[in-house]
């Protein structure tokens, strides 16, 4: 599993936003940013209401991303 990678894309504007390992508090903070841009009816308080509006796809197209 190692160098496995994961794009995160907006759901409301279809941009990639990040591309990680896995996410951590300096990438939450990032999708967070990016949500307070593009859709300004937040905050989105907590991880799962944040990461509810992003789609995580695998960068190897035949292993699927890690189940939520």
């Amino acid at each position: 599993m190692a160098g496995r990678r994961f794009v995160v894309t907006c759901t409301h504007c279809k941009r990639t936003v990040v591309i990680v390992s896995r996410v951590t508090g300096a990438e939450l903070d990032r999708l967070q940013a990016h949500l307070l841009a593009c859709c300004p009816s937040g905050p989105y308080p907590g991880v799962e209401a944040t990461l509810r509006h992003f789609r995580v796809t695998s960068t190897d197209p035949d292993k699927s991303p890690p189940a939520a």
